[in-house]
């Protein structure tokens, strides 16, 4: 079939009819037309049946064909310039709600920032305090008492690290995380955790252990941000394995990075909540009766921290069987 104009002109019979230039009955005898001869294998266009049959001269057809043009190409750059004035229109909504959004986070930043730094001081007062009575400066206590200033000291160590935490977070969401650069032995500090987190480790069986070649290269990143993120993961390993269980770090120096890993024989963590461990207040268990406590903020702060050292953080876990957590950091060149 040639390309004609008329090919561009949907139900031109009906255009034609409207625009008086064809009577009903004229379209009729020959769309009865077009029917036969398609029947033969012939495709006519009805605008050349109308031509031929007489119906129309070619010139009227030309400029009905040339005006229905041009209303369609109208037709067409209206919806066109209506659909640009709605995306414009969705576009400026999207961003009001994008800086509404903005305006709300950064209250809630200010928020935990601000709430954060007042409840350091008292608990820091209490901390101190604590801390005296245990010694007995204030007169010697007796084996129930202690015990009982043991449990208020726990507590009080947890609500710090939740502090911490909290504005850890708040420095993170507003900015890069600051890092203090530097080699360090990662040996000292992997010891170090171990030695705090042995008698909660005790308390479940658990045998927590290190596995590395001592000495061991040194590597470059932040110590106190680094050893921050090892405990995380060590206490979370702990905490998510049965008694009798194990986790351990393993130290593996390769070629020019070392691999920190934190393994355990823990609960483990379904395939398709892997994604969501990382994001910020999220509990994998967020029920009324879940077991462990905890806000759902370390593994997003360890992902940042881990993130501002220029690496990323992997994860692979097997449910019921356990959990491996870990990163590379870069060796110092020997010089």
């Amino acid at each position: 079939m040639a390309l004609t104009p008329e090919i561009l002109i949907p139900r031109l019979g009906d255009v034609l009819v409207q625009q008086g230039l064809l009577s009903n009955e004229d379209l009729e005898a020959a769309l009865e037309k077009q029917r036969e001869l398609r029947q033969s294998g012939q495709a006519p266009l009805i605008g050349q049946l109308l031509v031929d049959m007489g119906k129309i001269d070619r010139a009227t057809m030309d400029q009905a064909i040339t005006i229905q043009i041009i209303r369609l190409q109208r037709a067409l750059q209206e919806s066109n310039d209506l659909l640009e004035q709605r995306v414009e229109e969705r576009t400026a909504a999207l961003q009001r709600a994008y800086e509404k959004l903005a305006e709300l986070s950064k209250l809630k930043e200010n928020f935990i920032s601000n709430i954060s730094h007042e409840l350091r001081t008292p608990l820091t007062h209490l901390k101190g305090y604590l801390d005296l009575m245990l010694a007995n400066d204030f007169g010697p206590i007796t084996l129930e008492q202690k015990n009982a200033l043991d449990v208020m000291n726990r507590a009080t160590d947890r609500l710090g690290r939740l502090i911490d935490d909290l504005i850890l977070f708040s420095t993170s969401e507003s900015g890069t995380i600051h890092l203090q650069i530097q080699p360090f032995d990662l040996i000292p500090q992997v010891k170090s955790i171990i030695q705090q987190h042995s008698a909660g480790a005790k308390r479940k069986n658990i045998n927590l252990w290190l596995s590395a070649d001592d000495p061991l290269p040194w590597v470059t990143g932040d110590p106190e941000r680094i050893q921050w993120v090892i405990n995380q993961l060590v206490e979370n390993a702990i905490k998510y394995t049965e008694k009798e269980g194990e986790v351990c770090i393993r130290l593996v120096p390769g070629e020019k990075e070392v691999l920190i890993s934190v393994m355990d024989s823990g609960i483990g963590i379904d395939p398709d909540k892997l994604d969501e461990i990382f994001e910020p207040f999220h509990q994998l268990d967020g029920s009324s009766t879940r077991k462990q406590g905890g806000t759902g903020l370390g593994l997003a702060l360890v992902k940042k921290i881990i993130e501002a050292h220029n690496t990323k953080i992997g994860v692979f876990s097997t449910p019921e069987k356990g959990s491996r957590f870990e990163f590379h950091l870069k060796m110092v060149e020997p010089g």
